[in-house]
């Protein structure tokens, strides 16, 4: 199922990547297909299992913040 994670306080590139990485190594069951630096956002490819607790954890772990889900 694809979703839209709205993700606030990244700043550089090496955020976007530090994001990538951390959402599909920490996670299992998700795909990042995209993440955009100035609209703010992930758009993953999960399976039904993940959940949103999981996404928040590992976002904020990183010292950003899920700002919702689409």
């Amino acid at each position: 199922m694809k979703k839209k994670l709205l993700v606030e306080g990244m700043s550089c590139g090496h955020c976007v990547n530090h994001l990538k990485t951390a959402l599909t190594e920490d996670i299992q069951g998700v795909e990042v297909l995209e993440v955009s630096l100035e609209g703010k956002y992930a758009v993953v490819d999960m399976q039904d299992s993940v959940t949103e607790e999981a996404l928040r954890a590992v976002i904020e772990d990183l010292g950003y913040e899920l700002k919702g889900i689409e």
